[in-house]
């Protein structure tokens, strides 16, 4: 079958398609239904295979890749054809724009000694900045606000922080600071706003940054090295050099709202480039940076060929936390191996300075959950729940992110085998599994979504009844009122990433459970497996400890259950996210 296409400008654009139609030509024409039934049942729709071909527009990558290994072709090949074009349509004016302008530069340049590559040029840049500056910055890769500002719509951005960045708002109210980030609206001006006591202050990301900085470094080169690599990273220098620019830009950004010896503190390992690169800027600044995932050994992040590079950015800090003790000590341990420098049991000695390095582990708002849990519209929706569920003796529930890190296939698989050995029944136990879709550009996180989809759906079919699955499973986006009505309802919380910095869930859960009853399953490759001792430990790798963890917590006697919860819950309420706050700013100074 012939597949439609439309007129591409000649060029890099025409030239993808050309290929792309070759390919099909070589792979004997079939169609867009038995395309996308090759690649996976839902994984990608019909419409979507059609446009991948039908351009004009240069499709995902994601969906291109997919397309193209199941045609049998050479996706490396593929990859550079798609780059080029990628980059000669972002730099293509739209129908109703003015040719090519000179665009603000960004430069990093004359911190890495080469030119900055026309490939993470920013566009031009529409700076509002009142001049205002302020005695502590918050860094984040993205700040909490919705909708789009337009000086000609009259746009505004809507406010919206909840958990940790609830905590971390306040605190830059309180200080009459300045929160600098992206809005996560591509190619938006810089702006600045205040809302309430908060001063907000953006950073623009062009599409193109957004791709090669977010989808490709950050989330394809780091996130699968700092998880164990449990799936194989990527690395492409056209990523690292997105990075290195878009992170110069956040620095740029900070020295520009930061006072006279202000207090700055940087957050994840989308920046970690940006402390050293505000020392060399901005000496007089006090900088703090909080690591949020784990750090790896020197074993994983050997492999990043920008290794020293990232150590030293990060040097760049007055204080460093981590999750963990741990990545305190694989830290040390890094510094000592890749950069040769003098290290202590909680420091780092580099250019003559003494870099403290510490543990901090993140904690949750205890007293904002105890406060939603006790009202009564919350007690009746889990009520509700639990009665649409079947009123389930034993109600398991998982809330993630769908991704690869979070172990979700393998609780599944345990919870299946339970059924199938008789040790669990479908008429006392339903598994409700929240796993929020991220990341959807990635062809590795489509092929997941299909994994999980599929077990699921084997699960319901095998021993679920009409009307009556063993599996809730669900994608949808909930609602904070809807989460916490969710860890009301749960008798059993399963939480088993494969690899966490400290999973908030589990912390959320056990302040939640004002009754001191529920019984929390915990992988033991969670940070916050190092506080929840009571919790039962398990490795999710292993799928007969989840089992037999599982078969524990559902037969747990109440006693036990308000013993282990009592003293997590006492653990939290003395270790909250305001503690956290308070603990690494005092550090900082």
């Amino acid at each position: 079958m012939v597949l439609k296409r439309e007129a591409t400008p000649t060029g890099p654009v025409t030239d993808l398609f050309d290929r792309l139609h070759e390919l099909h030509l070589d792979a004997g024409e079939p169609g867009v239904r038995q395309i996308a039934t090759g690649i996976g049942r839902g994984v990608l729709s019909y419409t979507t295979v059609h446009n991948v071909f039908r351009g004009p527009k240069v499709p995902k990558w994601g969906h291109l890749e997919l397309i193209v290994e199941q045609l049998g072709g050479d996706v490396e090949a593929f990859r550079t054809l798609w780059r080029t074009a990628r980059l000669a349509e972002l730099a293509a004016p739209g129908p109703n724009e003015p040719g090519p302008v000179e665009p603000e530069r960004h430069s990093a340049a004359r911190d890495y000694g080469r030119t900055e590559p026309d490939a993470v040029a920013a566009g031009p840049v529409d700076h509002v900045d009142d001049g205002q500056q302020f005695d502590f910055v918050l860094v984040t890769h993205r700040i909490p606000v919705h909708g789009r500002p337009d000086a000609v719509a009259g746009g505004a951005w809507t406010y919206s922080p909840v958990g940790v960045d609830a905590i971390l708002g306040e605190e830059v109210g309180v200080r009459n600071g300045a929160w600098v980030g992206w809005s996560w609206q591509p190619g938006e001006s810089v702006r600045s706003a205040a809302l309430g006591r908060v001063h907000l202050r953006s950073i623009e990301l062009s599409d193109r940054e957004i791709e090669w900085h977010k989808e490709g470094y950050c989330n394809s080169t780091l996130w699968p090295i700092y998880h164990d690599s449990i799936e194989r990273p990527e690395f492409h220098r056209d990523w690292r050099d997105a990075h290195r620019v878009v992170n110069r830009r956040y620095a740029d950004a900070v020295t520009r709202v930061a006072a006279p010896g202000a207090v700055v503190w940087v957050h994840d390992y989308q920046l970690q480039l940006v402390p050293a690169m505000l020392r060399a800027l901005r000496p007089d600044l006090r900088i703090g940076f909080f690591l949020h995932i784990a750090q790896p050994p020197v074993e994983l992040f050997g492999q990043l060929p920008e290794r020293e590079e990232t150590l030293r950015g990060l040097l760049g800090a007055d204080l460093v936390g981590f999750q963990h003790p741990r990545g305190v000590s694989n830290f040390l341990r890094l510094c000592t191996e890749l950069l040769g420098l003098e290290v202590g049991t909680d420091s780092v000695v580099v250019d003559g300075r003494r870099v403290r390095v510490e543990a901090h582990p993140i904690s949750v708002d205890v007293a904002a959950i105890e406060e939603v849990v006790n009202r009564p519209r919350i007690t009746r929706r889990a009520a509700q729940i639990r009665a649409e569920l079947g009123n389930p003796r034993t109600l398991l529930v998982g809330i993630d992110r769908l991704d690869y890190t979070k172990g979700i296939e393998q609780r599944l698989l345990a919870y299946g085998e339970l059924l199938d050995g008789g040790q669990l029944s479908a008429d006392s136990s339903a598994f409700l599994q929240v796993a929020t879709l991220s990341r959807e550009n990635l062809a590795r996180y489509a092929l997941l979504r299909e994994r999980v989809d599929r077990l699921a759906g084997h699960l319901n079919a095998s021993y679920g009844r009409m009307g009556n699955p063993v599996v809730h499973y669900t994608n949808r986006v909930l609602d904070r009122d809807e989460i916490m009505a969710l860890y009301v309802a749960a008798d059993v919380m399963v939480v088993t990433p494969l690899r966490d910095g400290m999973n908030l869930v589990s912390k959320e859960y056990v302040a939640s459970r004002v009754d001191n009853r529920g019984v929390l399953v915990l992988s033991e490759f969670a940070g916050a497996a190092h506080e929840l001792s009571e919790a039962l430990l398990v490795n999710p790798n292993d799928v007969d400890d989840l089992k037999n963890a599982v078969l524990r917590a559902v037969a747990m006697s109440p006693a036990e259950q308000g013993r282990r919860m009592e003293v997590m819950r006492k653990h939290v309420r003395e270790h909250d996210a305001q503690a956290w706050v308070d603990g690494f700013l005092k550090d900082l100074g």
